[in-house]
């Protein structure tokens, strides 16, 4: 008598959350690769004879509008924030997932049609100011804006928080964990190029520039992490 097989293993839903990271991680840091390559292509290879494909195509500028690197990112955190918004809808304990699912929505609506470069325009702080440049003067209205915005989100975060169940309020520590180191970068590099405009260019700016991008893409994985992590355990 042929013995009864048995049932092929489950895989845990914890694992699924490991295994997307791992793939994200991995084309995180190709995507990077060819950002290094694309700027340094007429350093590194003065003849155009091998990095051609990265010269010339600003695609691979992950500082750009429209290239790979803003691609996937903004894919990552519109998954994310759709995740979080699923897991926040299921009950009012988990109201405060909802409010972060909305949050990175609103990060990605900005992302798709510059709101806060178009307000930091409209500001014109370089009239207020003649000694900004235009370019500086945007990138200040815009951290005026995001300041203003940020601090009636986190009023209604921290609302949500405090009526949310234990579960979702450690979730919602770790997603806050997730985010500061981004939101410190992005300030310093604001910061930086209003106190020292001549350092965010030449070789300085682009390894300053490859920071940014770097925790930019970086946190958008985690936070899609963090976001399959809560749809697995389901807290």
């Amino acid at each position: 008598m042929t013995p009864a097989r048995e049932p092929w293993p489950r895989e845990p839903a914890e694992s699924w959350p490991v295994r997307v990271a791992a793939v994200a991680m991995v084309v995180d840091a190709l995507l990077l690769i060819a950002h290094v390559l694309h700027r340094s292509a007429s350093v590194l290879d003065p003849d155009g004879s091998w990095f051609f494909p990265f010269r010339r195509a600003a695609l691979w500028n992950g500082g750009q509008d429209g290239s790979l690197v803003e691609f996937f990112g903004l894919l990552q955190l519109g998954a994310a924030a759709v995740l979080l918004l699923r897991a926040g809808l299921r009950g009012p304990a988990r109201r405060v997932l909802a409010a972060w699912g909305g949050i990175l929505l609103l990060l990605l609506a900005d992302d798709q049609f510059r709101i806060h470069e178009r307000v930091g325009a409209r500001l014109a702080l370089d009239r207020l100011v003649p000694s900004l440049g235009a370019t500086t003067a945007q990138e200040l209205g815009g951290l005026l804006f995001w300041a203003v915005s940020g601090l009636l989100l986190v009023d209604g975060l921290i609302r949500l928080h405090r009526r949310s169940a234990p579960a979702a309020q450690s979730a919602s520590w770790r997603l806050l964990v997730t985010v500061v180191p981004f939101v410190l970068v992005a300030v310093g590099y604001v910061l930086l190029g209003v106190a020292r405009p001549g350092l965010v260019v030449g070789p300085e700016g682009e390894a300053v520039a490859l920071v940014r991008i770097a925790v930019k893409l970086l946190t958008m994985t985690l936070l899609l992490v963090q976001a399959l992590r809560l749809t697995a355990s389901r807290p």
